[in-house]
């Protein structure tokens, strides 16, 4: 028995097939998911999302969201979903460096140069 992949952003499903194993980017640490695993529900970071079938990977960068396993289902909801081989280095490399230039000079403009520090380091490490 396979698990079925479902990733859908607010534009379309993106990705809708049966896998043997996927890795997740929850927002603290890798997470596997295998045939069988237990009910649960997390929040993505900003990373790839792994889908391996027989001995070929194909992975995704996304932009953090949810994730959710039920019934050898894995359903992940998530701003955008890209292959990693259609991401840039040097796109990610420039977003982090405006991230990094960001005004911090109060919680709430701290809170947003913070998300997109982390959106823009996911994206680049993704893009190596």
């Amino acid at each position: 028995m396979a698990i079925r992949c479902l990733v859908v952003t607010p534009e379309r499903t993106e990705v809708d097939r049966e896998v043997d194993f996927i890795t997740l980017p929850m927002f603290d640490g890798e997470l596997g998911v295998g045939e069988n695993r237990a009910a649960m529900i997390g929040r993505l970071g900003y990373g790839r999302v792994k889908l391996k079938t027989g001995g070929e990977t194909t992975e995704y960068y996304v932009d953090g969201g949810f994730a959710q396993v039920e019934q050898n289902t894995v359903s992940i909801l998530t701003g955008r979903a890209v292959p990693v081989d259609q991401l840039d280095k040097a796109d990610a490399e420039k977003a982090l460096n405006e991230a990094l230039s960001m005004p911090g000079d109060n919680v709430d403009l701290l809170s947003l140069r913070e998300t997109a520090v982390l959106r823009a380091r996911g994206m680049l490490r993704a893009a190596k």
